[in-house]
């Protein structure tokens, strides 16, 4: 906290805003959130490492794979996978985790006084602290991505692989699978840190926001535009089918989801940035 007070020290600025002085603060909150609340994310993790046991179990199993030469079946199969497992459970909970708790653990830890009484102004807490969970978000569950998608094709044969790896789609799925990934932590994220500054626990928004993402096939489209699965999924590169009983919409445009996902970052964090300038720090309640 010494070196977050020192960063804080005026600095002098020929006009406007401190850019130069917010930059330092941001990037000093940053270090100190990485070293004081993720030193020890086993929970998260084991959550990581989810879909690499999967993967690791499919390869082992006698059977599992017919036929090594199919990367059209491997490609399916990651499909299913990513955007069943791996974007709806392990990266959501994951998001909940991290952000969910980025002031509720300051408060349960009685230490958010200790920022409010340094010389930093408290939008710029909320920005670093959402920072420093997209920091760890993205290398966790991009990690992740990354893997899953090496492991799923490890069991093919390999000539069939580096054509569609160099030859094929497959660098391009790679890339698309990592930009859903991103902009899941982002979106969903911004959605946790904002139930955050309203509620005591985010297990009950949490529980709502899982709900509602998981009834999303079943929506109207009016109403698949409320969720942010609907965004993500039209990113994803293999469609999946959602079944017999899934209503029919037309996915948005990349662009669309892309800029979608940030504007909803973007007012959300902008509101919990709002709402910690009016807060009130009061231990007994928690």
């Amino acid at each position: 906290m010494s070196e977050l007070i020192t960063s804080a020290a005026p600095a002098t600025t020929r006009s406007g805003l401190p850019w130069g002085q917010w930059w330092i603060q941001l990037r000093a909150i940053v270090r100190l959130e990485l070293r004081k609340g993720f030193r020890r994310p086993y929970g998260l993790l084991l959550l990581a490492l989810a879909p690499l046991f999967i993967l690791t179990l499919r390869m082992v199993v006698p059977h599992a794979i017919q036929d090594s030469a199919d990367i059209a079946g491997a490609t399916q199969f990651f499909a299913g996978l990513y955007q069943a497992f791996i974007l709806r459970i392990v990266i959501f909970l994951g998001c909940i985790a991290i952000f969910g708790n980025l002031i509720r653990r300051e408060t349960l830890d009685r230490s958010l006084h200790y920022y409010f009484l340094s010389p930093i102004r408290r939008e710029l807490l909320v920005v670093a602290k959402y920072v420093t969970a997209l920091i760890v978000s993205l290398g966790l569950f991009g990690l992740t991505t990354v893997l899953s998608f090496g492991l799923t094709y490890l069991p093919n044969d390999s000539t069939a692989v580096s054509h569609f790896l160099f030859h094929g789609p497959g660098l391009g799925h790679l890339g698309a699978y990592l930009l859903t990934t991103v902009l899941a932590c982002v979106g969903y994220g911004a959605v946790f840190l904002f139930f955050g500054f309203f509620f005591k626990s985010p297990a009950i928004p949490a529980l709502v926001v899982f709900g509602w993402e998981g009834i999303h096939f079943l929506l109207p489209p009016l109403l698949k535009q409320v969720s942010v699965v609907h965004y993500l999924q039209s990113l994803c590169p293999v469609p999946v089918s959602e079944g017999p009983l899934a209503t029919m919409s037309d996915a948005p445009a990349p662009w669309v989801s892309v800029v979608g996902i940030l504007a909803l970052a973007v007012v959300l964090v902008g509101v919990s940035a709002w709402k910690i300038r009016r807060m009130e720090i009061s231990y007994d309640e928690s």
